[in-house]
């Protein structure tokens, strides 16, 4: 079974990028101005997209080599929930008292401040009593956690679609991919009701970023019989941008294909400097999770006056510092608990190896 060489692809330097998009795309928004748009997507939503894309190839290869429910659902957890807990708190606790218009006690006891701690379980609460109440986009502490269950989810599809299909597992995952493809295209085109939100999540929202993990799942399951080529990706990359001017209607259904396959054609293409990108650590994560509560809390600093461009640049750097620390202090601390890892096991120089401290289970 082959597996994703660590130290020939680029994917540190993808999951950098698809952060940075997401933090360009949110600078638009939470200004209330335009917001770029790529394929007839906002660029936000094509960083999520991107993400999606990496963790259905890179979980899936985690399940195939080690296909046993438990150890999968603890490394899936160690990769997830330390630093979520933290930012949660970060922003409850931290973020919260020093930008809220109530009362410190009434702040602390409103419900409000105790809702909001369910983001821990993935349950997406968005905004704390008084907090940014004053900003364009009021009240809104991290909008970027919404994404969390919708990735938990696809995980445990993942595992269930394992133990379900047997040694049929690449069929089962055609048709689940199928099924979430069908259910982006009916909630875009034919669902007019009312939104439907499952646990605390909308399915629409969900629906239009999931067939990215499958199709990446997909990817990951024939990568020995498919051939991932940088003239083909550029082929697809073109024919997508005519399709989105001339057959807008059958845009998702290149996407759903282009995206995937710029991206890991990108990913396992390995450039001398972006393969090299991650050798400090996966910041990824972390500049997810805290550069959203950061644009926010420069806003109401700034009193709703920043450019773009100031915002983008600030935001970047401090949820890369952010997201440093979380690295160095919690992240990579929780994944050294995984199954099967040792915390002694270094490399030349003192390192510490980089397959018990990568985010994503790439292979040992």
């Amino acid at each position: 079974m082959s597996t994703v060489d660590q130290r020939a692809n680029n994917f540190d330097f993808v999951r950098f990028l698809a952060a940075f998009l997401v933090i360009w795309g949110h600078s638009a928004a939470l200004l209330g101005l335009p917001i770029t748009s790529m394929w007839g997507v906002a660029i936000s939503e094509m960083g999520v997209m991107i993400f999606f894309v990496l963790s259905g190839y890179l979980i899936t290869e985690s399940w195939l080599r080690d296909p046993r429910l438990v150890p999968f659902f603890l490394k899936r957890s160690l990769r997830i929930f330390p630093a979520l807990i933290v930012c949660v708190i970060i922003c409850a606790c931290l973020i919260g008292p020093i930008v809220t218009s109530l009362p410190i006690e009434d702040y602390f006891f409103s419900p409000g401040f105790a809702e909001f701690f369910k983001n821990i379980a993935l349950l997406p609460r968005y905004s704390l009593p008084g907090v940014f109440e004053q900003n364009t986009y009021r009240y809104a502490v991290n909008g970027s956690l919404w994404t969390l269950p919708v990735e938990f989810f696809c995980y445990c599809s993942v595992a269930a679609l394992a133990v379900i299909s047997g040694r049929r597992l690449f069929r089962f995952t055609m048709l689940a991919t199928v099924m979430v493809c069908g259910a982006d295209v009916y909630f875009s085109h034919f669902y007019d009701g009312p939104q439907i939100v499952i646990l605390d999540t909308g399915a629409a929202s969900a629906a239009s970023i999931m067939p990215f993990f499958f199709v990446g799942s997909i990817f990951r399951l024939v990568k020995d019989r498919i051939s991932l080529r940088i003239d083909i990706a550029v082929i697809m990359a073109c024919a997508t941008a005519l399709v989105e001017y001339g057959w807008p209607q059958l845009l998702a259904f290149c996407t759903w294909l282009t995206v995937p396959y710029i991206t890991l054609t990108f990913c396992l293409h390995a450039a001398p400097l972006l393969s090299k990108w991650g050798r400090f650590g996966d910041f990824s994560y972390g500049m997810y999770l805290y550069a959203f509560p950061v644009q926010q809390s420069l806003i109401y600093f700034a009193r709703n006056d920043l450019s773009f461009g100031v915002l983008c640049f600030l935001t970047t750097v401090l949820s890369l510092a952010l997201a440093w620390c979380s690295w160095h202090l919690i992240e990579r601390r929780a994944l050294m608990l995984k199954p099967g890892r040792s915390p002694d096991r270094v490399i030349a120089g003192g390192g510490l190896d980089r397959s018990i401290v990568t985010g994503y289970d790439t292979p040992q």
